[in-house]
């Protein structure tokens, strides 16, 4: 299911399907355990940063439960640049969305994250595929999409 606010339903909606669904938490998850990323910190957690403008919250508890500590934006970041990106871009101010987005993953990176879940259709293409800080991000459609392949090969495989 590649929907951010989907992800709300995702236990109703994959108890009345026949085959198998992932949750794009536990991709994420997955995909920074196999990582094997190593805190910023001595003697703390991994620090993941999620990014969501709306009901990211199953990924603070995905994440949470694999370990990771989560960090989300504060009110003020919300306010005064994650939300007026997101509106910047609806005016098609691209180079303005872009500068606060940036802003916004500086401000996490100083709290000492190791990685950032893009976990918003919002802020998920606001930066053009090159940017530097990217490197720094993980798109959770991209990991789904991953574990989706994984899981068809895998099933192929058993099949013959």
């Amino acid at each position: 299911m590649p929907c951010h606010l989907l992800h709300s339903w995702y236990e109703e909606v994959s108890k009345g399907c026949s085959v198998p669904m992932l949750h794009m938490g536990e991709c994420v998850a997955n995909k920074l355990k196999e990582a094997k990323l190593k805190p910023l910190e001595a003697g703390s957690p991994l620090r993941i940063a999620v990014l969501a403008t709306d009901s990211g919250g199953f990924y603070q508890d995905k994440l949470q439960k694999e370990g990771f500590e989560v960090i989300l934006p504060d009110k003020a970041t919300m306010e005064h640049a994650i939300i007026p990106s997101i509106e910047a871009i609806r005016r098609k101010d691209i180079e303005g969305a872009q500068n606060l987005l940036r802003i916004v993953l500086q401000v996490l990176l100083v709290r000492a994250v190791n990685i950032i879940t893009l976990a918003s259709d919002d802020v998920r293409k606001i930066l053009p595929h090159n940017d530097p800080l990217l490197k720094k991000c993980v798109d959770p459609l991209d990991s789904l999409a991953r574990s989706t392949v994984k899981l068809a090969q895998s099933a192929i495989k058993c099949s013959q």
